[in-house]
């Protein structure tokens, strides 16, 4: 195991291209760490140069306090699980478990003893005289992974998008078999995803990249409930978190579909700090029919009616869309739905919002529905920085209310578009 840290760590090649710029945080001795972002956001670049595969174009990279920019893969012993297994076709799946122990003339018996542990770990006994061929891909994927925990006192296990090959059933089975052998083994583990569900659900803490910049470092939680700014918010969460402009109105925060009263605190927190460019976010989850609403919660959100376009029938909840005004849509936003890979923002029609409903809801296609948000949860965001203005310097703890309780803001109601 070891603690690894990034001392301003960037990458940039010969043609000019920042790939990582001044990537700085530590990822702790045992620690399950993610580095999650969209395609092209540089995080296999820096898992590269953290195994040495790539070369360090500044900053410095320390594991257990030692600077190993100079050393080669080889010396910093660390594990690489890749996304294509990288298994031999021509060997047996003890063959290929027992490869990197061979190489380093092991001894026959050692080789036998750690091969064993590992397989029964991995629960691969049945299948130690296969070869790849007759495998599935998350056995294939197990002994890819058998391959790099062979090797006992490894400094860490790096894992490139690991389960991205396989089908939706297999990636959640080998999550969950992932997460298991990293508690068993202890071993500071650093995990490349561009899947927000495997960030949250795997990792003890996240770093969230963007265009070959740290966004955010923090525990999946905090990820969540406290975003440092706009990308942050619309990339963790599934669905994603709804963007909508918003302008603040005598002590009001105007939305597209409702106005919501402001509490003492956000309007002190934001005096000063704000232009009339801002971003609400609100997750789904934060809508609700309003019939199913309690009294205590009531006066913690505001209705309003809505024309309901799509129902997504989900089983235990219902996700609901409705569409909204999108007169007051901000150019910057588009930005953040190409990075995020929606299309929302582009919508001609209005702005597409999303709600998660309990199942019982009456919601029906093509009809008003009486929706309820609870406005103790929307978050704002600086419209041209994307910071969030009410955590604006990314340090932990609750984020403010918005929605003043009672009076005006409990009674509010507009319809939406």
């Amino acid at each position: 195991m070891a603690e690894i840290v990034l001392d301003k760590v960037s990458k940039t090649y010969a043609d000019g291209t920042a790939a990582v710029h001044e990537a700085d945080f530590t990822i702790g001795d045992g620690e399950f760490f993610i580095l999650v972002g969209p395609s092209g956001c540089g995080k296999s670049t820096l898992l590269n140069m953290i195994v040495g595969l790539e070369d360090i174009s500044s900053g410095e990279l320390k594991v257990d306090g030692e600077v190993v920019n100079g050393l080669d893969p080889k010396d910093r012993n660390m594990a690489m699980v890749f996304q294509s297994y990288a298994i031999y076709p021509h060997l047996t799946v003890r063959e290929n478990i027992a490869f990197p122990l061979r190489i380093r003339k092991v001894p026959t018996d050692e080789v036998q003893r750690r091969v064993a542990e590992a397989s029964e770990l991995l629960e691969l006994d049945e299948l130690l005289d296969r070869k790849p061929a007759n495998l599935s891909g998350g056995q294939r994927q197990r002994v890819a992974m058998g391959r790099a925990i062979v090797r006992e006192n490894t400094a860490a296990f790096l894992m490139d998008e690991p389960l991205s090959n396989l089908d939706a059933k297999l990636r959640v089975q080998m999550r969950t078999a992932i997460a298991k052998l990293q508690q068993r083994l202890g071993t500071t583990t650093v995990y490349v995803t561009h899947d927000q569900t495997e960030a949250l659900t795997l990792g003890d803490r996240v770093a969230v990249l963007r265009k070959g910049q740290v966004q955010q470092v923090g525990t999946p939680r905090e990820l969540y409930n406290e975003p440092a700014n706009l990308f942050v918010a619309g990339f963790i969460g599934s669905p994603a978190m709804n963007l909508l402009p918003a302008r603040i109105e005598d002590d009001h925060l105007h939305l597209p579909m409702v106005d919501v009263g402001l509490t003492a605190g956000v309007r002190e927190r934001l005096r000063g700090r704000h232009s009339d460019r801002l971003v609400a976010g609100i997750r789904p989850e934060h809508f609700e029919d309003a019939s199913l609403v309690s009294e205590e919660a009531e006066g913690h959100g505001v209705r309003f009616t809505a024309r309901i376009d799509v129902i997504e029938w989900m089983g235990s909840e219902l996700y609901a869309y409705f569409t909204v005004d999108r007169s007051e849509s901000r150019d910057e936003l588009q930005e953040y739905a190409e990075d995020l890979g929606t299309v929302d923002f582009a919508n001609k029609d209005g702005a597409q919002v999303v709600a998660r409903l309990d199942a019982a809801s009456d919601a029906a296609e093509g009809e008003e529905l009486e929706l309820w948000l609870d406005t103790d949860r929307v978050h704002l965001f600086d419209a041209q920085t994307g910071e969030n203005l009410q955590n604006p310097t990314g340090e932990t703890g609750e984020v403010p209310a918005v929605g003043a309780s009672g009076g005006a803001a409990g009674d509010a109601s507009s319809p939406a578009s």
